[in-house]
């Protein structure tokens, strides 16, 4: 199986390559190529990718120097090339197929939040409302009828005490944090599956490479 990872300039990216590169498909290390955001779309299609991976990274999807090649890949390739994104990864995804990003509620950069899911997809088989790494400023604030939310998670607005809580007053605020794609093969999570908060982050790239 051939992997390609775009490369967002992230620090994380490398935990990604190290997490597929950990698993065995039909009994075989995937084949990883890692590209960075520069590199052209027909450099990413000369890999000949089995799946795809768009890595976190930092900036806003409108900007092209933020993400230079993913929006291509995302348009061009992923209607047929199975595709998770991670972080900007997702934010990528929904602004590209007519979303909208904004401001999260709050900076968050390493804490751990429980997640509601779907069951489905790269959440097969893990529990509800397992702890997820968070590290985002941006998220997922219109999401176009194209995707099904998948995964999401309550962020208490103000006055909190404790991540993913509801605040004294009870309110809180429910945050986008996984999306699927209704045609092409394409899935998104806001949460980090290669930060060591994640416990299930081996199972979520597992679930996504068994499905290719």
């Amino acid at each position: 199986m051939n992997v390609t990872v775009v490369d967002n300039y992230d620090s994380f990216t490398y935990n990604l390559v190290e997490y597929v590169s950990d698993l065995r498909i039909g009994g075989e290390s995937p084949d990883i190529s890692v590209l960075k955001n520069a590199a052209t779309l027909e450099a990413v299609r000369d890999t000949d990718p089995d799946a795809l991976l768009i890595s976190p990274g930092p900036g806003h999807p409108r900007n092209d120097r933020d993400v230079g090649v993913t929006m291509p890949v995302l348009r061009e390739l992923s209607p047929e090339v199975p595709t998770l994104g991670v972080c900007l990864g997702l934010e990528a995804a929904v602004y590209e197929y007519g979303g909208a990003v904004g401001h999260a509620p709050e900076p968050i950069h390493g804490k751990a939040f429980p997640v509601d899911h779907d069951g489905e997809g790269v959440f097969a088989g893990l529990e509800q409302g397992f702890r997820a790494g968070r590290y985002h400023s941006l998220i997922a604030t219109e999401v176009p009828d194209c995707f099904a939310v998948t995964a999401t998670t309550d962020h208490a607005v103000s006055g909190s005490h404790a991540e993913g809580r509801r605040t004294e007053s009870g309110e809180s605020e429910e945050l986008v944090m996984g999306v699927r794609h209704r045609e092409h093969p394409i899935e998104a999570v806001q949460f980090h599956p290669e930060s060591v908060l994640t416990a299930v982050g081996h199972d979520v790239i597992e679930n996504f490479l068994r499905g290719v």
